[in-house]
């Protein structure tokens, strides 16, 4: 009988164990800690099933496959006084700058965040654009309550924003996000303790001050207290049921960076290349480089017989970490190498397609 007491007490322990998951200001602000950087993975045309449960008050499961990503970001957390906008955003307490180059084009985007005792608050953005002889800058300075903290079961926030559009014409949104469920996510970066998060948008556009159009979507997401996400798209925009089929499927992972060594440090003194990933691929890959100073740079992709297929970047590059996104459609499967060519030096890597 006492066997018997001690393996009940022990599965409710265990049970108000899980129950507890929340997140707080302290995870906040450890997530966002100047330093620390991720790597965001997309997929935007999954179209698998995918089981996201239900809105629960008891511990649930969940696990998420790993697949091909078409599309993949790194993200930076930065000091706002180390961004080119920190006089835009004074209040600001951290921020992010996420580099994406393609085509020529580089795209570095900024956002800024204020964490205080008990909230977090999103200030805005910047986006900046580079290439083919573009340069051009757009500010978002759109203030609104991100979460409350701690972030735990059953509570909620709204957020509505509004654009204009002409006289007595407008475009209205109006989110609300509830966390209804906690429990256990396993992704391909582990298994961690997570609460789930659904986020249901009303978008309404006003021709003339009358409605002519209302359209409801859903999203789901998933956020352990380590910083993993997990982000569900719906194909049907309001699914029903606990297996769904999503089109969009993503991950946000933590990239460790070894103790004692800084960004700055981390940044060899020449151009470098880095292996592509994922790596056999099919048909969508990622190249990353470094350049260590601003200047010409040149990205290709060749064939076993050194025919040029694919060129990803022809032209200026500014100083720092990039990443250019290969398609590899209408190419046989095969062994190819990518070039990086700068005005002093040459770097080549070697990838699999594999269909």
């Amino acid at each position: 009988m006492r066997l018997v007491i001690t393996s009940v007490l022990l599965q409710i322990i265990s049970s108000l164990a899980v129950s507890q998951i929340n997140l707080t200001v302290t995870d906040a602000q450890a997530f966002y800690a100047p330093g620390k950087s991720w790597r965001y993975f997309e997929n935007t045309k999954f179209n698998g099933t995918v089981n996201i449960g239900t809105a629960s008050s008891s511990a649930q499961s969940w696990s998420f496959p790993t697949i091909s990503y078409t599309d993949t970001v790194r993200i930076d957390n930065m000091l706002p006084s180390s961004t080119p906008y920190a006089s835009k955003f004074l209040r600001a307490t951290h921020a992010r700058r996420a580099i994406q180059s393609s085509g020529g084009t580089t795209s570095t985007y900024y956002e800024f965040t204020r964490i205080t005792t008990d909230s977090l608050i999103e200030l805005g953005d910047v986006l900046r654009l580079e290439g083919g002889g573009v340069d051009t800058t757009v500010y978002s300075f759109q203030t609104h309550l991100s979460v409350l903290f701690p972030l735990t079961y059953g509570k909620s926030s709204s957020y509505r924003d509004s654009t204009v559009m002409g006289p007595g014409s407008w475009y209205i949104q109006r989110s609300t996000t509830t966390c209804d469920g906690f429990g256990t996510v396993s992704s391909p970066f582990g298994t961690f303790q997570a609460v789930r998060q659904k986020q249901t948008t009303i978008s309404q556009t006003f021709f003339g001050g009358v409605s002519f159009s209302a359209d409801t979507s859903v999203t789901f997401s998933w956020i352990t207290k380590e910083g993993y996400f997990v982000d569900v798209d719906p194909k049907d925009k309001v699914p029903v049921g606990s297996s769904i089929v999503a089109s969009t499927l993503s991950y946000s992972s933590i990239i460790t960076t070894p103790t004692g060594v800084s960004r700055e440090e981390a940044i060899p003194s020449s151009p470098q290349l880095s292996q592509n990933y994922p790596n056999p691929f099919n048909p969508t890959t990622t190249i990353e480089y470094v350049m260590p100073k601003s200047g010409f740079a040149r990205l290709t992709v060749q064939n076993v017989l050194g025919q040029e297929v694919a060129s990803l970047l022809n032209g200026f590059q500014g100083a720092g970490r990039h990443s250019v996104r290969f398609v590899a459609d209408g190419l046989p499967s095969g062994v190819y190498f990518y070039r990086l060519t700068t005005s002093d030096h040459v770097s080549i890597g070697k990838m699999n397609l594999v269909k």
